[in-house]
């Protein structure tokens, strides 16, 4: 039990790693997420010992180049994040918007590909890497949308859903029926939800077996989404479709090489 005990601490002790704060000492990791500091410390040394982490002058701890190893394992895979590149481009090359990829990740919304918008005033959006509640984004309530019901209830029912503006649901129930809203159309709006100026739609993709594994994004200035909205709408459903399509052909095992026989001569 000790040893379960040890593994359930550590997404929770690699998730305070982010660009903002890269760098952490057992005292803070300990104080932060409330476990005894020779927990943390055990637990970080064991990281370390794995190249998850690396232990730096004065016990401070970072990411280690463990990660850069197995992300590059990752890569070498069919992931959805290969499939969207190309159609990532192609959209915002068409309609020069800040475009985002993101999945779901243990209850938050996780960002793994970004593109920046090429018109002079361009929302910058979340870093890939960044992580951000699911309700209050587009992607991540598109995310949330495809969730059977006890699913959803730990996502939206065991803590309070923080407001980060007026426009924020935070009602379960409201919640609820706005993600029913969206599984029908296919698609959902953050109408500066997150940030009051800035206004997102998002759409799903989708695997071989029809589920969601993923959300494609613009992010755009209110001002100017409120006179594209159909046609932003428009270009995220198709890019996601598309997408869904190339996983999906990923997906599929390669036909076998069927050797051909030659006649003596």
């Amino acid at each position: 039990m000790a040893n379960l005990q040890t593994i359930q601490k550590i997404g929770p002790i690699l998730d305070l790693f982010t660009t903002e704060c890269p760098e952490w000492g057992v005292r803070e990791v300990a104080a932060t997420i409330g476990i005894p500091r020779s927990t943390a410390h055990s637990v970080m040394a064991s990281l370390v010992e794995t190249g998850l982490l690396q232990c730096r002058t004065r016990g401070r701890y970072r990411i280690g180049w463990r990660v850069v190893e197995l992300s590059e394992a990752l890569r070498g895979t069919v992931d959805v994040r290969s499939c969207a590149a190309p159609h990532l481009d192609r959209l915002v090359e068409s309609h020069g918007e800040t475009c985002h990829l993101a999945v779901l990740e243990r209850g938050r919304v996780l960002y793994v590909d970004k593109l920046l918008g090429t018109h002079n005033i361009s929302v910058r959006g979340a870093n890939v890497g960044r992580r951000l509640e699911a309700h209050s984004t587009a992607v991540g309530k598109v995310l949330l949308a495809q969730l059977d019901q006890a699913e959803l209830s730990r996502m939206i029912d065991v803590a309070p859903l923080r407001r980060h503006t007026a426009s924020t649901v935070t009602d379960p129930a409201a919640l609820r029926a706005a993600l029913r809203g969206i599984a029908a159309a296919g698609y959902a709006v953050d109408l500066g939800e997150t940030i009051p100026e800035v206004h997102c739609v998002a759409a799903p993709v989708r695997d071989a077996m029809g589920s969601v594994v993923a959300a494609v994004s613009v992010s755009v200035p209110a001002s100017r989404f409120r006179v594209r909205r159909a046609e932003l709408s428009r270009a995220v459903v198709e890019t996601a479709r598309a997408v869904s399509r190339d996983l999906v052909d990923a997906e599929k095992p390669a036909a076998p090489v069927v050797p051909i026989e030659r006649n003596a001569s």
